[in-house]
């Protein structure tokens, strides 16, 4: 069995000190330690890509906190479900000492219960995770409108300067090319109020 260690910050202002002091301590060798430097937006980041390809089944995989995974939650999700379902890789939080698949390795049967119990753990962080953007998100849809915000494309008003190009155009004067331009429409928004304005003469 290999022992990994994973690091990440997302960018130059962030200190790697605390997780690679985790990593020395733990006696990891260096040729087993990856760092990046980048977002955790998902996990296309090269030392971990590069990790990835050498973990075989029977290695462990230690990181410092969950949110050096990734911090999309269910991201992490499905790349645990990835590392420790399919490619069979220990995996362990130290910050979270119940996310650690190494503790329960040569204890029959519950290996594989403690594996999903952590998978539905992971599961209901990501569901939380999205629920609680909604809620900020409608909350925030919520105030805009209180302060009358309005949402959606806005309405291009039959005016008194579309009233004054329409005749040109109709009686071939100018171009529909030309008139959209004096107006300030798109050919569906022009030929849409073109319909309602005369549906109204």
């Amino acid at each position: 069995m290999r022992t990994f260690f994973y690091a990440r910050v997302s960018s130059k202002d962030q200190s790697l000190e605390r997780q690679l002091s985790a990593a020395r301590e733990m006696g990891i060798e260096e040729e087993y330690i990856f760092v990046d430097k980048a977002s955790g937006k998902d996990f296309q980041r090269p030392e971990y890509q590069l990790m990835k390809r050498m973990l075989r089944g029977g290695d462990a995989l230690y990181i410092k906190s969950l949110d050096r995974l990734g911090r999309n939650k269910q991201m992490i999700l499905d790349e645990w479900q990835e590392l420790a379902k399919v490619k069979r890789v220990d995996i362990a939080v130290l910050d979270m000492p119940l996310l650690d698949t190494t503790k329960y390795k040569n204890l029959n049967g519950i290996e594989t219960l403690v594996s999903d119990l952590i998978l539905q753990l992971l599961s209901y962080m990501a569901e939380d995770e999205r629920k609680r953007i909604r809620e900020r998100q409608e909350e925030g849809i919520r105030v805009a409108v209180q302060k009358g915000v309005k949402f959606g494309r806005r309405k291009f008003e039959i005016d008194d300067t579309f009233k004054s190009v329409y005749p040109e155009w109709k009686q071939n004067k100018i171009t529909a090319v030309e008139a959209m331009k004096r107006v300030g429409m798109k050919s569906n928004t022009f030929y849409r109020r073109v319909k309602e304005y005369e549906a109204n003469l």
